[in-house]
């Protein structure tokens, strides 16, 4: 699991994670959601170890990671919600380039690079730019290159941005039977209505601070209770000033 601890991070005067603790579950789908600047991109660039925690720690299958920790990453798929790739690289080229990183064998590698082009419907762009690209079309993209050496833990932020509502069923999917597979998800996305078909727990961040986390169905029955719909009780939440858990 990916257990994280009392992780401070501030940019000058502003702090943006004030004790911020989460864990996430092996083999469960862990939303966290948040305004804008909330802290939800910065937690995942510290997990990613793009930004160093002013304090705090964090875990991965029950090692403390410190900033010489590498080997843990060949665990790890990423998604940023500014995606970081070589736009004029074609698509194959950069999916092939990550395997390389990630030292794949070859026949294995090509294998699956074809499998992931064919799944996201970019097989006929594989040979295109990524220059070239719809927002769409490079948000898959990204999700592919995460998915492409078969990590145990992904950490997704807006994976969602610009895919239409049928490749995103497929997503969401794929997402769940890898879950099944025992693979553990972080994901941050503003489109609720996806998070809440996908999503075993739901954290709200506000702050710097967890507000809460609960399961849909601890959620659901809390809304019920005050005759709300999920998307009204959320809101309430992420307007709320009280600490929830």
């Amino acid at each position: 699991m990916i257990q994280i601890e009392h992780i401070k991070k501030s940019f000058g005067h502003k702090q943006v994670l004030n004790e911020l603790s989460l864990i996430c579950t092996e083999g469960k789908i862990q939303a966290l959601l948040g305004a804008n600047g909330a802290g939800k991109s910065t937690l995942v660039h510290i997990i990613s170890q793009l930004l160093m925690a002013d304090n705090g720690r964090f875990f991965i299958d029950g090692e403390q990671i410190t900033n010489d920790s590498f080997e843990y990453r060949t665990k790890m798929g990423y998604v940023f919600e500014k995606p970081i790739y070589v736009e004029k690289m074609t698509a194959k080229e950069y999916l092939d380039f990550v395997a390389c990183m990630y030292q794949m064998p070859k026949e294995i590698k090509k294998n699956r690079v074809e499998e992931l082009l064919i799944f996201f419907e970019l097989d006929k762009d594989a040979d295109n730019p990524i220059l070239q690209f719809s927002k769409g079309m490079k948000s898959k993209i990204s999700i592919a290159a995460a998915l492409v050496h078969s990590p145990k833990y992904l950490i997704l932020d807006e994976p969602f941005d610009g895919i239409d509502f049928l490749m995103s069923q497929k997503i969401i999917k794929l997402f769940k039977d890898l879950a099944a597979q025992r693979c553990t998800f972080l994901i941050t996305s503003h489109q609720f209505d996806l998070l809440a078909e996908l999503c075993d727990n739901f954290a709200i961040l506000k702050n710097g601070t967890i507000l809460f986390n609960r399961s849909y169905s601890e959620i659901l029955d809390d809304a019920m209770q005050k005759r709300k719909t999920i998307k009204e009780y959320v809101a309430d939440c992420l307007l709320s000033t009280q600490i929830l858990l």
